[in-house]
């Protein structure tokens, strides 16, 4: 038996209502050099026996006890063959020429570690107009990653020998979630990141999914891994105080941001820059990009921050009726 370039890793828990639609939709690729490796991570619905029913010499099943995400898709990786690994989730859909396109870009881009897609979002069953557009050039996300998840987990492809330098998932409970953003962050330090800005995956909206039940822990625990990633930048000399307001601002989190303060952290997110240019001399024109962009994000904080400060003495919600102006 050959061995297969790629890898599919799907874990599953509880799953039973659309795993059967993601499996179909990773083995009706068009790019066919591959193997799915199934992890039923102790599902108590009917998901084993959907899983069970696959009769494909390409799939591999791991039936376990519930361990988590991580530590399941870490024993994928452990048992995975392809010299790539593509993460599907249970309840999302790759569209049929993902795989090949994804293959395609690594094998044309050797010093790519990272390589993901934009997805449209499925409520339900139910296609919408919405999509996840992630910034798409190396330059750009290396500067904006360090602010914010930038890639869909499930859209992922992963040049395995890259792990090697990186490390896998993080199965330390204060990292789960979000697991990925900062696996992602150790990879961007190793090799170049990217999307293809394609939609080739359909990302379901499940009401009872992690990202929703524990989206204020997710955001809490991804600001202190953007904490961590940039005051690498800075082998930790930069204000930490200072740090934490801008990492607060790039979040949205509605911060107190003096004058002195907006330009100490305009000079900050400059002195970003100039750090990422270095490392990516030949990607300096999405670096910039990235910096121009987040420089928005901060003007945007500090006007909120402004205004703030002027409603408590208003006998009226002036940001309201800012917000009603702009409708």
């Amino acid at each position: 038996m050959t061995t297969p370039l790629v890898s599919v890793l799907l874990p599953v828990y509880n799953a039973q209502d659309y795993l059967r639609e993601s499996i179909d939709s990773i083995l009706n690729q068009s790019f066919s050099d591959f193997e799915l490796i199934i992890v039923n991570d102790g599902s108590t619905d009917q998901s084993k026996e959907i899983i069970d029913s696959y009769i494909d010499s390409r799939i591999k099943r791991i039936h376990q006890d519930n361990a988590g995400l991580p530590v399941s898709l870490n024993r994928a990786i452990a048992i995975a063959k392809g010299q790539y690994l593509a993460r599907q989730d249970a309840d999302d859909v790759s569209l049929p020429n993902r795989l090949a396109e994804q293959v395609g870009f690594m094998e044309a881009n050797t010093d790519y570690g990272l390589l993901g897609t934009w997805a449209q979002i499925l409520e339900s069953r139910t296609p919408t107009n919405r999509k996840l557009n992630h910034p798409c050039e190396n330059g750009e996300l290396q500067f904006k990653l360090l602010f914010y998840n930038c890639f869909v987990h499930s859209s992922v492809m992963i040049r395995k020998e890259v792990l090697n330098i990186s490390g896998t998932y993080p199965e330390n409970p204060e990292k789960f979630p979000p697991e990925d953003y900062d696996l992602w962050l150790r990879i961007a330090n190793v090799a170049k990141i990217a999307n293809l800005p394609s939609a080739l995956l359909q990302y379901r909206e499940v009401p009872g999914s992690i990202s929703r039940q524990k989206l204020e822990l997710m955001q809490s625990r991804a600001r202190k891994m953007s904490m961590n990633a940039v005051e690498k930048i800075f082998n930790n000399q930069t204000n930490p105080v200072l740090l934490e307001l801008l990492i607060k601002a790039m979040y949205a989190i509605p911060v107190a941001i003096t004058k002195n303060e907006y330009r100490e952290l305009r000079n900050l997110l400059v002195q970003i820059e100039n750090r990422q240019a270095i490392r990516w001399p030949n990607d300096k024109k999405g670096v910039d990009q990235g910096l121009k962009d987040c420089q928005i994000y901060l003007k945007l904080a500090y006007d909120k921050s402004r205004i703030r400060a002027i409603d408590q003495y208003l006998p009226f919600d002036l940001i309201a009726l800012i917000k009603r102006f702009r409708q």
